[in-house]
This record gives C-alpha cells, sequence and structure tokens, in this order.
C-alpha cells in the first residue's frame, strides 16, 4: 500500500528527524519525502503491510508539523 501525504516540512533536517521516528514504530515501511514539491510530500510504502495513517498523522503532528492525506484525483474526460 502507499499512501502520499501533504505536510509543511520544509528542511532536511526535519523530514530526516521525522522519518527517523516512523521508522522506530514501522521499520518495515518505506518512507521518503520530496521537500521541492509544492506540497512538501511524504509519501510512504508498506509493501503487503495495511499502513496506520491515524498513527503516522500522530508521529507528525507530535512535532508540530501539518500533515494531510492527498487523495487521489482521477480526471474524467467528457466526450
Amino acid at each position: 500500500m502507499i499512501e502520499v501525504y501533504k505536510t509543511n516540512i520544509l528542511k532536511k533536517k526535519q523530514a530526516k528527524e521525522t522519518k527517523k521516528q516512523i521508522k522506530n514504530k514501522f521499520p518495515n515501511y518505506c518512507v521518503d519525502f520530496d521537500l521541492d514539491d509544492c506540497d512538501h510530500i511524504l509519501r510512504i510504502d508498506t509493501y503487503n503491510e495495511a499502513l496506520d495513517n491515524a498513527a503516522i498523522i500522530n508521529i507528525v503532528q507530535k512535532q508540530d508539523f501539518d500533515i494531510e492525506i492527498l487523495m487521489d484525483e482521477i480526471a474524467i474526460l467528457s466526450v
């Protein structure tokens, strides 16, 4: 399972600490940031595990950062 979050994490040091906190609780999660993206993306891939969104959000918020799940948007073309 892959989940993508919008955050207000701006600095590499902040991202590194957040990644460390997530990996401490969920060592099997693959955690990546794209701080160059306008939404300062946090991407988590759990492969075959269920992803604990509430725990991820809690970890980030405890560090005084904003986080929200980015919903998939599917463009529907009219004919």
